[in-house]
């Protein structure tokens, strides 16, 4: 009976909860990232998938449908996309009550650039309001589409994060970082 049962001490307690709390913290800001990477992929395959809507849209209408990528300002990285039909007096929004062809709200602080085949450079400016142009990509009544390719860039480090690609029949191929799905294995 003469040995004393020793705990643990006030010191070593508070240590313990310090640990645990920083290493819940360091897991919770591991997985708050992750979601916004879910976020900005779902982005890319939901463009992808309006994409393949208006390209179907177009055929079964028998009337050309297009998606204007557009700058909201000139001083930080924030696009939206306009969705468009070819009328006889032009391109306009379309009078659809659809709600696949609302305007598209890019995730602010990525950087769109968009390449299209056999064009040169596409300049994603701000929409003025006075003018119409026609939109970039166009979704041809015929089922084919103008053939490019979008990057999402991230604008603070300027990491390529997504390519979403599409051929002339409106296959897409969605690209992590840009790297080709053979590129993978290598």
């Amino acid at each position: 009976m003469g040995q004393r049962q020793r705990g643990f001490s006030l010191i070593e307690m508070l240590a313990v909860v310090f640990v645990v709390v920083l290493l819940t913290s360091l897991v919770s800001l591991n997985v708050g990232s992750g979601s916004s990477d879910i976020s900005r992929e779902n982005q890319v395959r939901n463009v992808a998938a309006l994409l393949g809507y208006a390209l179907t849209e177009a055929e079964l209408t028998g009337t050309d449908h297009g998606l204007l990528i557009h700058r909201l300002d000139d001083f930080d990285a924030s696009y939206a996309g306009l969705w468009l039909r070819r009328y006889d007096q032009g391109w306009s929004e379309p009078l659809s009550r659809n709600n696949a062809f609302e305007d598209l709200q890019f995730e602010p602080g990525m950087e769109l650039e968009l390449r299209l085949e056999e064009q040169p450079p596409v300049d994603v400016e701000v929409l003025e309001e006075d003018l119409n142009p026609p939109p970039q990509i166009i979704l041809f009544a015929g089922g084919e589409m103008t053939p490019g390719e979008m990057d999402w860039i991230d604008e603070r480090s300027g990491d390529l994060l997504y390519t979403l690609r599409w051929d002339l029949f409106g296959r897409m191929t969605f690209l992590p970082k840009g790297i080709e799905p053979d590129d993978f294995f290598d």
